[in-house]
């Protein structure tokens, strides 16, 4: 019943059910902002090889902090809700960390029992102790401690993917734990009115938006926030689960591995080495056909959003100056992320290999005619050439060079012959469908 209730809830709030048209406004600093109305596209598809290659990418360069949560408040600029405490798990001491703090003479006997389930829970899945370091600043799990484990509940399946992508580096669990942080302290910026962020979370919000879309984005706060009320009430470790399970549900698999791995990807990061990672994971190719159309930026611009502002209307975006906005005709200039060259071997020197098992792909090939046409440093670039797991590279490049009549229409030209006449807009929107097309096996 309470299942149904939920959901009856979250389809008043959830743009998606009450077929109120969200918009995206642009904030540029050059006029009035630009209103965007998200198209249709794609959902960023992320199977279990995807996200847990996507996760071991994003935390490759990481060193987990001792203190995740401490960690997490910093990354979003957050002050602590509370005193905070050291508790040493062998000899069981507990002492206030700051000034003036004190220990009650009693612990809450409801919190005692939740901590001590936690605990037991650590054991039945095979990590013993304090396996999500909730314990750290508190000798029970209270306040955020709280959330971070239902949302732990809510994304099991998920955060188990994940340390199995780990599996290799020095510490799985402190990274998990990371991660699972980062994404709490993160959506508990989600918890006011009208939520806002900056700084890393602008980054991590703006592209979470292109993963899963702004009205999923949207189902996620709303969910988070009834999260938040479930949890405030909760007594025991079950009904903590159960409202774990019901966001779960909320999030889908999809769109939790989204958050996961991009979560995985802001820890310990600035806002630019942050927007930095982002063309190394998976869907890139997908996140940039839904950056266009869900978000109204090209997707080498998600790292030049400074503010993010959700309201009942829809999302807010203030762009960095000069950052690009996409105009009505689909059209767009650089973004100060943008970087160009003028050969592909001094594009590949200064960005290094694609990755393990990838290889760099023009959008926009770099043919003499297209070279020639549009200069090198339109297609030696940053936003133009992204990376490819080498199979699929070698399917799209073998039907560049097909004769594909079906979609041509022409029985004498290869693809890539009919394709070198149109212009660079139009060459470059048939690059992404080809990808996607290919991808998914509708075109041969």
């Amino acid at each position: 019943m309470a299942s149904r209730v939920w959901w009856s809830l979250l389809c008043v709030l959830w743009v998606g059910c009450g077929g109120v048209r969200q918009v995206v406004r642009l904030e540029t600093g050059q006029g009035e902002p630009i209103v965007h109305v998200p198209r249709d596209a794609e959902p960023v598809e992320l199977d279990e090889d995807d996200f847990q290659e996507g996760a071991a990418e994003a935390a490759r360069d990481v060193r987990p902090s001792r203190r995740p949560q401490e960690a997490a408040r910093a990354l979003f600029q957050m002050d602590a809700r509370g005193g905070a405490y050291t508790y040493e798990p062998r000899s069981r001491r507990i002492t206030p960390r700051g000034p003036g703090e004190h220990l009650d003479a009693e612990l809450p006997e409801a919190e005692v029992r939740l901590t001590r389930a936690y605990l037991a829970w650590c054991e039945r899945t095979g990590r013993k102790g304090d396996c999500l370091l909730l314990l750290v600043e508190s000798p029970i799990i209270t306040g955020d401690g709280r959330f971070a484990l239902a949302l732990a509940l809510a994304k099991g399946a998920v955060l188990e993917e994940m340390l199995e992508a780990f599996r290799d580096m020095a510490d799985p669990e402190a990274l998990v734990t990371a991660a699972l942080w980062t994404m709490t302290m993160y959506a508990i910026l989600w918890t006011v009115p009208e939520p806002f962020s900056k700084g890393v979370a602008a980054t991590l919000t703006a592209a979470l938006i292109v993963y899963v879309g702004v009205d999923t984005f949207r189902g996620l706060v709303q969910g988070f926030r009834r999260l938040w009320e479930e949890s405030e009430r909760a007594t025991t470790f079950d009904e903590l689960g159960e409202a774990g399970e019901r966001y779960g549900k909320v999030m889908g698999r999809n769109a939790a591995r989204a958050f996961a791995m991009l979560a995985m990807a802001a820890v310990g990061s600035t806002p630019n080495a942050f927007a930095a990672k982002l063309p190394r994971l998976p869907g890139v190719a997908q996140a940039t056909v839904r950056a266009e159309a869900q978000a109204g930026i090209v997707y080498g611009a998600v790292g030049q959003v400074e503010t993010v502002a959700v309201t009942a209307e829809g999302v807010t975006l203030s762009l960095a100056p000069g950052a690009v906005a996409m105009v009505a005709s689909g059209s767009s200039s650089a973004s100060p992320g943008f970087r160009a060259w003028k050969s592909h071997s001094g594009f590949k020197k200064a960005m290094g290999p694609a990755g393990p098992g990838k290889e760099w792909h023009h959008i926009v090939e770099q043919t003499p005619g297209n070279v020639q046409r549009f200069g090198p440093e339109a297609l030696h670039n940053t936003e133009n050439v992204i990376p490819l797991d080498k199979g699929l590279h070698t399917r799209v490049s073998a039907f560049y060079s097909s004769i594909q009549e079906s979609v041509t229409r022409s029985p004498r030209l290869t693809v890539r012959q009919w394709l070198s006449t149109q212009s660079y807009e139009a060459q470059r929107d048939f690059g992404l469908s080809a990808i996607e097309n290919i991808r998914k096996g509708l075109w041969r």
